[in-house]
């Protein structure tokens, strides 16, 4: 190397190490942009990823996210009405739909109909059914502003599901409210 610079003039030298410098830069920059993204990518996915290499693809409530995220509040509902068409025992899509209604549209009725059409739509596990009905209870008492009928549903809720959590929650609620 010492003689590669000792026989060569003073130009070629500032020409070698500039294109020595350039190229080092060059590749430098084609690591940033290539390299780095992909050993970034790599790491997260063995972090973040479903151990049991599980993907989104299969969450049918996917498309319904994504445009909630979106502000898309209609589509949003029709999409998560597909998703209850297609798996009718979905509580949570049946909850979600429900939610929608409620905090995005301002349509407490529209909620509890769709809580009431859920609830009938098939046999629910105890738990399930509870679930609904408390929610119904929860939409006639703070958005539609029917305290009777809220609390004639938590009565219900207590009566037909008696050990089941939600029970307990609308013994407390039926307290809270007078009832009792």
């Amino acid at each position: 190397m010492k003689h590669v610079y000792a026989t060569s003039s003073d130009t070629d030298i500032f020409f070698r190490l500039s294109v020595t410098v350039l190229a080092g830069l060059y590749a430098g920059l084609l690591f940033l942009i290539f390299v780095l993204p992909a050993i970034s990518d790599g790491i997260s996915r063995l972090i973040f990823s479903d151990p049991k290499g599980g993907s989104d693809d299969g969450d049918p409530m996917r498309e319904a996210r994504s445009l909630l995220a979106q502000g898309e509040y209609v589509e949003a509902l029709e999409s998560l009405r597909q998703v209850v068409m297609k798996e009718p025992d979905n509580r949570f899509a049946w909850a979600e739909l429900a939610k929608v209604q409620l905090a995005h549209l301002d349509d407490p009725e529209g909620a509890e109909a769709t809580l009431k059409e859920a609830l009938g739509s098939q046999e629910w596990l105890e738990e399930d059914a509870a679930f609904f009905m408390f929610r119904i209870s929860e939409v006639n008492l703070e958005n539609l502003g029917d305290r009777e009928k809220a609390i004639d549903v938590l009565r219900q809720v207590c009566e037909k599901f008696p050990d089941t959590q939600f029970s307990a929650n609308a013994t407390h609620q039926l307290r809270e409210l007078g009832a009792l």
